[in-house]
C-alpha cells in the first residue's frame, strides 16, 4: 500500500489511489451544517455498479465511503460485499456514519470485517458533535447522542476495528468543547482523544448542499491547539498524521495557505450517489459520469487534466479539509515536513509565551 501511495511523489497513477465514494444523499438526520438530506431523490448507483466502478481502479488502496447516512441504504450489506471482492489491493477502508441504527451498523461492521483480509485497516467514524443537548439539537433529532455513543462503544467491541469519533465544529458547538470530550469519556470507555477528530466546518454546493449556511463557520484554531496540546506525543503512525493535519489546520484557520499541495485529480477523486465524478466534495465541478464514460477514460480525460491544472493554480479556493488533508500530507512528504516543522514550532513557542505570562 504504501509504495502505490508513494508513486504520486513523482508522477500521476493510472488510475487514483484513493476515492471518496458517496452512496447516497439520503440521512435520517436534520443537521443544519450539511444538508444533503434537502436534495432530491436520486438513483444511486446499485452494488453492482459500484463493484463494476472499483474494479477498474487497479491503483485503488485507500476507499472512503460516505453519505448521507450509507445505513439508510437497504442493501449496504451488498455494496460492502462488492467493494471487498472488487478490490483487492485494498489497503483502508474507511466510512463514516451518525450511530442512529446501532444494530444494523455493528452487524454490518462485524460483517464487513469478517470479509476483509487480515491486512486491511478498517476505520469507522461516528459522527458525535457535542454533550447531549448541543449534538441533539444540531442533529435535528432528540435521542441522537445517545444512539451515537451507544454504536461507537459497541464497534470498539469488534476485534479489528479502529472506531473514531468525528466532531465537526460550527458556530452551534465550538464553545462546547470542554463539555463534549468529557461527555464522550463519560459514555465510551477507553477511548482517548487519539480516537477524536475534529474538524472545521466546510461548505460544498454538489455534496452538503450547504453553500447558504456560512453564518455557521467560525475560527476554530484556538480549539484545535488545545485539542492537540492535549493529545500529547503520538504513538501510531494515524495518530502521527492526524496530529500533522491538526498543526497546519490550526494556521490555515489564522488565514495562511496550507503549503502542501492537494492531491485531488492528481491520486484522489469524488464519486457522487449518482456516479458524477468530481475532483474532491468541495469543488464543485463536475467532470462526466461513470455511467456514460469509462472511469479510467475520464481519469485520463482533458477535462480533468484542465481541473488538475486549475487546482494546482488554487482557482478551486483552497482548502485544507480533512478529507483532503490527509492524501496531501501523504502526497507531498517534503512541504509538509517543511510545513508543519515550522509551525509546530511556532506553537510551541507561543505556549511557553504564554506559560511565562
Amino acid at each position: 500500500m504504501l509504495a502505490t501511495l508513494a508513486q504520486t511523489w513523482w508522477h500521476r497513477p493510472d488510475s487514483p489511489t484513493r476515492v471518496v465514494l458517496d452512496v447516497t444523499r439520503r440521512c435520517n438526520l436534520r443537521c443544519a451544517m450539511c444538508r444533503t438530506w434537502a436534495l432530491p431523490r436520486s438513483t444511486e448507483l446499485d452494488a453492482a455498479e459500484i463493484g463494476a466502478l472499483v474494479g477498474r481502479l487497479a491503483q485503488l488502496v485507500w476507499l472512503d465511503v460516505t453519505g448521507g447516512e450509507p445505513f439508510v441504504r437497504a442493501d449496504i450489506d451488498a455494496v460492502f460485499a462488492a467493494i471487498v471482492e472488487a478490490a483487492p489491493r485494498l489497503g483502508v477502508l474507511h466510512f463514516q456514519t451518525n450511530g442512529w441504527m446501532t444494530d444494523r451498523v455493528v452487524e454490518s461492521t462485524r460483517s464487513l470485517r469478517g470479509r476483509l483480509a487480515d491486512g486491511v485497516t478498517l476505520i469507522v467514524t461516528v459522527s458525535i458533535d457535542g454533550p447531549p443537548d448541543v449534538h441533539d439539537a444540531m442533529r435535528g433529532r432528540a435521542g441522537s447522542w445517545a444512539r451515537a455513543v451507544q454504536t461507537a462503544a459497541a464497534l470498539r467491541a469488534i476485534p479489528g476495528v479502529e472506531v473514531h469519533v468525528g466532531t465537526t465544529l460550527t458556530r452551534a458547538n465550538v464553545a462546547a468543547q470542554d463539555a463534549t470530550w468529557a461527555a464522550l469519556v463519560a459514555a465510551i470507555p477507553g477511548l482517548s482523544r487519539a480516537h477524536w477528530h475534529l474538524n472545521a466546518m466546510q461548505t460544498s454546493a454538489h455534496f452538503y448542499d450547504n453553500a447558504g449556511q456560512t453564518a455557521l463557520r467560525v475560527p476554530t484554531g484556538p480549539v484545535l491547539e488545545r485539542h492537540l496540546a492535549a493529545r500529547g506525543v503520538p504513538h501510531s503512525l494515524h495518530a502521527v498524521m492526524e496530529s500533522i493535519y491538526l498543526v497546519n489546520l490550526a494556521f490555515v484557520q489564522r488565514g495562511e495557505g496550507s503549503g502542501i499541495g492537494c492531491q485531488a485529480l492528481r491520486s484522489t477523486m469524488f464519486v457522487s450517489p449518482e456516479g458524477e465524478v468530481y475532483p474532491c466534495h468541495l469543488y464543485d465541478r463536475p467532470l462526466g459520469n461513470v455511467r456514460e464514460r469509462d472511469v479510467l477514460a475520464l481519469w485520463r480525460s482533458a477535462e480533468v487534466a484542465a481541473a488538475r491544472r486549475d487546482i494546482e493554480a488554487l482557482a478551486c479556493g483552497g482548502c485544507f479539509s480533512a478529507c483532503e488533508a490527509y492524501p496531501a500530507i501523504a502526497g507531498a512528504p517534503v512541504a509538509t515536513l517543511r510545513a508543519t516543522t515550522r509551525r509546530a514550532w511556532t506553537l510551541w513557542r507561543e505556549r511557553g509565551a504564554r506559560d511565562d505570562v
